[in-house]
């Protein structure tokens, strides 16, 4: 028995072998296609519906506010000073200004007290000072005085003994006598009293 291709009209009957190699053709160029086709349709949707929504969104009143007051920079709020306010801060300034004076005056007023002060307890001290060594003077020289005293009474009395002793001999020189020994017994009592006054000084 012969295989015989029937024939449709005069022309071979096509195989199914070549009608699967026609339905992986169509496949093959559909999935080459196909994603493109996808993502263009995509794009083109949704760049429309973008446009789409900006607009609508641009006629909303309400969209449009909210759009102006997130962009533009914040207006600051200014509060008026009322009528009040003012007078009590002019009336604190003034008293500011008044105690700033008052203390002023009195820190140079204080000042120049202390001043004086010190002026006065400059001049007591001086004054102490002068009236001491005035003091110190006068009392050294009582004291050179009492003992120059001294020194001449025991002067004068050598010389009357020296002048009774020698009363026998010639009277201007009992005389001269009596009066050299005065001087020379003055002279001696004069320089004890030196060395004494002068002995706490060298030490």
């Amino acid at each position: 028995m012969s295989v015989t291709t029937a024939c449709h009209n005069g022309r071979p009957r096509k195989q199914l072998s070549d009608q699967l190699d026609r339905l992986d053709g169509i496949i093959d160029v559909l999935a080459d296609a196909l994603p493109e086709a996808v993502r263009d349709a995509v794009r083109d949707g949704m760049a429309d519906a973008l446009r789409r929504l900006v607009a609508d969104a641009l006629a909303d009143p309400a969209t449009l506010a909210a759009l102006r007051q997130a962009v533009a920079p914040p207006v600051p709020t200014v509060t008026p000073a009322t009528p009040g306010s003012s007078r009590r801060a002019a009336f604190l300034a003034r008293c500011r200004t008044a105690s700033a004076t008052v203390r002023a005056g009195v820190v140079d007023l204080v000042g120049t007290a202390i001043a004086a002060v010190r002026v006065r307890t400059e001049r007591v001290k001086a004054w102490a000072a002068a009236t001491a060594a005035k003091a110190r003077s006068v009392r050294q020289v009582c004291h050179v005085a009492w003992h120059l005293k001294r020194a001449a009474g025991v002067a004068v009395g050598v010389g009357v003994a020296v002048a009774a002793v020698s009363l026998a001999s010639h009277p201007v020189a009992t005389a001269l006598s009596g009066v050299g020994a005065g001087l020379a017994t003055f002279a001696v009592q004069a320089g004890l009293w030196c060395r004494t006054v002068a002995r706490p000084w060298r030490a």
